[in-house]
């Protein structure tokens, strides 16, 4: 395990050494170009990004995301939590909230209806419940009632959280983001 005391050093680090993965810190790269560094190129290896709480958390995943990052997980999630993700970034295995590992036949026991898989991409472009709302014409307290659905079956502890566990099994896929 190495540090790196600035980004460009990150990046000559990863580029002469065989590097496992890079955790990266949001507090230390607020626009994740560290993250797209370290995950694009020739030296690229897999980036997670342990994310700042705040009440951008959806958007900063997304962005994260849309970056090259593997995971994100919240900077302030338990350790065993931090280590399950970390693992399973390591080992190539996607990993689902409370670090139960997870194959693309068990994600479907978490299926999403149609229309709560369409609110999860639409939370993960970083859009409010009441935004949803308009865009959908439903109330926002529909919108409010399908993310609680969405949260309690990817188990996860919000909205931030299900869209990193959506992204890592493959309910969403991060190929498809803008990269803005």
């Amino acid at each position: 395990m190495s540090a790196a005391a600035s980004a460009s050093a990150a990046v000559r680090f990863v580029g002469r050494n065989t590097t496992g993965m890079a955790v990266v810190d949001q507090a230390a790269d607020p626009g994740f170009t560290l993250v797209r560094a370290l995950s694009s190129g020739y030296t690229a290896c897999p980036v997670v990004v342990l994310l700042t709480p705040s009440g951008h958390s959806d958007e900063d995943a997304r962005f994260a995301f849309g970056q090259g990052a593997r995971a994100v997980a919240l900077a302030t999630a338990s350790a065993s939590y931090l280590h399950q993700v970390l693992a399973g970034v390591y080992l190539g295995v996607p990993i689902q909230s409370k670090g139960e590992t997870t194959s693309p036949d068990q994600k479907r026991s978490h299926a999403l209806s149609q229309r709560e898989t369409e609110i999860l991409a639409l939370i993960a472009e970083g859009m409010s419940s009441r935004s949803i709302a308009e865009r959908l014409v439903v109330s926002v307290e529909t919108v409010r009632s399908h993310a609680k659905n969405i949260i309690r079956k990817l188990e996860a502890n919000g909205r931030a959280e299900a869209v990193s566990i959506a992204y890592r099994t493959g309910i969403l896929d991060s190929d498809a983001l803008p990269l803005s």
